[in-house]
């Protein structure tokens, strides 16, 4: 939830670009015909989801370091590193790596995980981008999914409005989720409470993306575009 759905972080947003009525060449567009209702909208969601969908738990990178002063301070991996070596998707063993303290570069111990090959399985590699807390787009080569979304209903939309040459609009959904059998884990779902909250929101819980109309239609589309 993303999350990507990749999403993380997992509330996206989908916009709808159209043509603006305020000039006459605009006005003969094909956009101008187009409708917005929940057929269109549920067709665009389906297949942004079916390209996009994928749950990712945001560990991009592996191995995956994890320090005694992670553990002191309750980093996100020292909490939820030790349960996927529970249950079977990571492996553990001592290493070394640079950490900077006090703004010098130093070795410090650390204990390195890396996937089994269970839970390579759940490693996604394809171009995955998310979203800095500034809003910049960051690419990855891929990242560890927990399960796939998949459109439930269209809600609700809200009213088109014009953003530069484009109108937008943000579209209210419930969705479905093929999550993968361990994501029922009474100890993951405590490690990993986005994960908890979108596998038990299923078919309740109220996403958002935006969309955006082109000539071929209403398009879903990401974040950064």
């Amino acid at each position: 939830m993303n999350t990507r759905t990749r999403l993380a972080a997992l509330y996206c947003l989908l916009a709808i670009e159209a043509s603006t009525t305020g000039t006459s060449a605009r006005a003969e567009t094909p956009q101008k015909n187009a409708e917005l209702n929940n057929a269109a909208l549920s067709s665009a969601l389906q297949t942004y989801l079916v390209q996009q969908g994928d749950f990712c738990l945001g560990k991009f990178d592996w191995p995956i370091d994890v320090s005694a002063h992670d553990i002191t301070i309750h980093t996100n991996n020292a909490i939820q590193m030790p349960v996927l070596e529970k249950i079977g998707l990571v492996s553990s063993s001592d290493s070394t790596a640079i950490r900077k303290i006090d703004e010098t570069d130093t070795t410090v111990p650390v204990r390195r995980y890396v996937l089994t090959a269970e839970g390579q399985k759940f490693y996604l590699q394809k171009p995955i981008n998310s979203v800095s807390p500034s809003g910049e787009k960051i690419s990855h080569r891929g990242d560890f999914c927990a399960g796939k979304l998949s459109l439930d209903k269209v809600i609700s939309w809200s009213a088109p409005h014009d953003v530069g040459d484009s109108q937008e609009t943000t579209i209210n959904y419930t969705y479905k989720i093929a999550a993968a059998d361990w994501t029922h884990n009474p100890q993951i779902r405590k490690a990993f409470p986005m994960l908890d909250r979108i596998v038990t929101g299923a078919g309740t819980l109220q996403l958002q993306q935006r969309a955006r109309l082109t000539p071929s239609g209403w398009t879903a589309i990401n974040l950064w575009e």
